[in-house]
């Protein structure tokens, strides 16, 4: 015998009444030592800060690495090229009126 539709949700197991709760994530110690290897290592990037955390023994995946890197701001400081003189570096002069 079939039930009609009213009556079906009274034979439903209860609705569950627990909900995943996420925890607040413990990275501000993680942040600061970015900053701090930031600033002994300006040339280099996440990739590198990331295996130096592998060495000290934090398991981090290298994807919240660069996200967290991101959220800090932090970049590789550009090297600055040195500019190549091409030429002599005495000014010309004029060799005779007229001449440019």
């Amino acid at each position: 015998m079939s039930t009609p539709v009213g009556n079906s949700s009274n034979q439903l197991p209860p609705k569950s009444t627990w909900y995943y709760q996420t925890k607040p994530r413990q990275d501000d110690e993680l942040r600061q030592r970015f900053r701090e290897l930031a600033l002994l290592h300006p040339r280099r990037g996440y990739r590198f800060i990331h295996a130096l955390l592998l060495q000290e023994g934090h398991h981090l995946n290298r994807k919240k690495v660069r996200r967290l890197w991101r959220e800090e701001g932090l970049t590789v400081k550009a090297k600055v090229r040195k500019k190549i003189r091409t030429g002599t570096s005495i000014p010309l002069q004029a060799e005779f009126p007229g001449h440019v």
